[in-house]
């Protein structure tokens, strides 16, 4: 789905007295910014945005604040761009550059046949500082359906005088808005049936990169009223959204008549609804390949359900409007789905209703109370039901047909999503060298991770990526075997290997040292505040010796906590056990994460001590 964005980093600094310049601080600072920009929203939803920068660059740094990118495509033109380039000791002109003479540029993804997408872009050069830069733009979009987020500091290292921006729109076409650390000013004024809205900030601290996101300045905009094409709609709330995205998408979903009693004749004699859409959800996976589909309002407007079908091939838009009219063609009811996508994507923001989504996927409600299923329509493995870490977890828009709905994607935090079971027999011979014989199983979040190995890395790349990840350090795996299955919406995993590890033990005369060799728990294992791991480890040592440290039981036990780890000597074999079970509430800081994972770490960080030519040796 396209997201109707200017994407222009401009930076451009304020024509600064030389003797103002700093001279030291304890945060160095790359470039000196002044901003002005000014967005003018028509009677007709068209959108004209000017902005103009001034900055003075500092040092070599400073020039990438200077990279200047400006987007387009059919809905977004660029009309004018201005850049001089002074030196600021002369006051002579160094450069001047104009729309003609940026580098024009396809912005595309490995995955897109149709994409219209483009910027252009102009790099600052010099060899000499202070520089001084302006420049000047002008945009216009056809659309107020996206406005931008004000960000007034652009970059790190970056000394903000003044950034102003200033909103201009009929009252009947409406704006909200949120700010979020912002601390300057905020007025309005209105001028016949126009609103004017200013926001000012001055002498904003210079960001470093260690700052946390949470903590930028930043304002959100968002149209009450809007238009894209032929399509109108408000805002006013979500379900206003959703109304429009319906009917954008409205009379799409018809299929040819022979493929409609192919899908009929495919679920026959299938009992259950879950297993119909098991069964139309892998057709499509089988059969239908995502491209990414982005021509002007194609963005949001999905191809018909019959093109699908008729190519092979559709984006995310399409894919699920298809798997949408399949379900519909078996008497299955379900929901396009708005989501904002992204392993790392911060959740929306709820009370601000706009558009705020990048992708789109399926929900099909079960009735009786039961959950609904979820389908990711571009993915060609994942089992229905199952949305991975792309979609998981965060707020999306139901389209119902009445309009739509707020909810959450699931979160797959219960102990069935989050197991981890590994059985480990490692044999050391008399050199201190070792082998082992693996076999781990892992359910749900972690399975997903076995299923992009799987399918995305070659033989060489899987077994070079198991030997990085093993908890074993100097692990060199001969031979392994990785499987991946599912039960309904539940992905398993299935990994066994054989390898050697060298230097396993230290050998002294009277000691043999067995260095710890449990896995460390991660921040990663823990993104969804479950775990269930079990580790099991039965250890041959080369002979008969008397452990000299091998301590009792140990146990962490706290609310939503239990950690226990046991070690046993019988002879030549040692058993050690770890078990992890972990529920932590979803308000844990992720302060007391890290610590509890170094308090659960420090359990097995102790070296084994053994004294050779033990009474029991000699004895035997």
């Amino acid at each position: 789905m396209s997201i109707l964005f200017v994407a222009t980093y401009l930076f451009f600094g304020f024509q600064a007295p030389i003797d103002s310049i700093p001279k030291k601080d304890t945060t160095p600072i790359y470039s000196i910014l002044t901003e002005n920009q000014r967005i003018e929203i028509s009677e007709t939803y068209e959108v004209v945005h000017n902005i103009e920068r001034n900055f003075t660059i500092l040092s070599p740094e400073g020039l990438a604040h200077a990279f200047t990118s400006v987007f387009y495509d059919k809905l977004n033109k660029i009309e004018s761009v201005e850049i001089e380039i002074t030196d600021p000791l002369s006051g002579k002109t160094i450069e001047k550059a104009k729309t003609k003479d940026m580098t024009d540029a396809a912005i595309y993804s490995s995955s897109s046949i149709f994409d219209d997408n483009r910027h252009k872009y102009f790099e600052v050069k010099s060899s000499k500082f202070p520089v001084q830069v302006t420049i000047k733009i002008e945009t216009t979009s056809a659309s107020n359906f996206q406005l931008r987020d004000w960000v007034p500091v652009h970059r790190y290292n970056q000394k903000v005088i003044k950034s102003k921006l200033t909103v201009a729109y009929p009252e009947h076409i409406g704006l909200r808005y949120k700010a979020v650390n912002l601390l300057g000013e905020k007025s309005e004024n209105k001028v016949d049936n126009r609103l004017e809205v200013t926001w000012e900030e001055t002498n904003l601290p210079v960001q470093t990169p260690d700052m946390k996101k949470e903590d930028d300045h930043k304002l959100l905009l968002a149209p009450v009223g809007f238009a894209m094409g032929d399509y109108v709609g408000k805002m006013e709330d979500w379900s206003g959204l959703a109304a429009w995205q319906f009917k954008l998408n409205e009379g799409r979903k018809a299929l040819p008549a022979n493929f409609e009693a192919k899908l009929k004749g495919m679920v026959a004699n299938v009992d259950t609804d879950y297993e119909k859409i098991q069964i139309l959800y892998e057709y499509l996976q089988k059969n239908y390949r995502y491209v990414s589909i982005q021509l002007g309002i194609g963005g949001w407007q999905t191809m018909t359900a019959t093109d699908v079908v008729k190519y092979a091939y559709g984006d995310c838009k399409g894919l699920t409007n298809l798997m949408q009219a399949m379900l519909k063609s078996v008497g299955i009811v379900s929901n396009y789905t708005l989501v904002q996508a992204g392993k790392d994507a911060d959740d929306i923001e709820t009370d601000l209703p706009s558009n705020q989504f990048n992708h789109v996927i399926l929900q099909v409600p079960m009735g009786d109370a039961a959950s609904p299923v979820w389908l990711e329509c571009t993915s060609n493995s994942l089992p229905a039901g199952f949305l991975g870490d792309f979609t998981k977890n965060r707020h999306v828009l139901v389209i119902d047909g009445q309009g739509g709905y707020l909810t959450k994607t699931p979160s797959y935090n219960s102990f069935d999503w989050n197991t981890i079971h590994s059985k480990n027999t490692v044999k050391i011979d008399l050199e201190g060298n070792a082998t082992i014989s693996t076999k781990i199983k892992v359910d749900g979040n972690f399975a997903e991770d076995m299923l992009m190995v799987k399918n995305y890395l070659d033989t060489r790349q899987q077994r070079d990526y198991f030997n990085r990840n093993s908890p074993v350090a100097g692990l060199i795996i001969n031979q392994y075997e990785l499987s991946v299955d599912h039960k309904d919406s539940l992905l398993l995993a299935d990994l066994s290997y054989e390898g050697v590890i060298q230097k396993f033990v230290q050998n002294t005369a009277k000691r043999m040292i067995l260095k710890p060799f449990l896995g460390k728990l991660t921040d990663e294992m823990l993104l969804n505040n479950s775990l269930n791991q079990i580790d099991e480890y039965q250890i041959e040592l080369p002979e008969v010796m008397e452990a000299e440290n091998l301590a009792e039981n140990l146990i962490l036990e706290e609310e939503g906590i239990k950690v226990t780890l046991r070690t046993s000597l019988e002879g030549k074999s040692l058993s050690v056990n770890r078990e992890i079970h972990l529920s932590l509430g979803e308000d844990i800081s992720e302060e007391s994460k890290t610590e509890l994972i170094k308090r659960i770490n420090a359990l097995g960080s102790s070296n084994f001590y053994f004294i050779k030519n033990t009474a029991a040796l000699r004895h035997d």
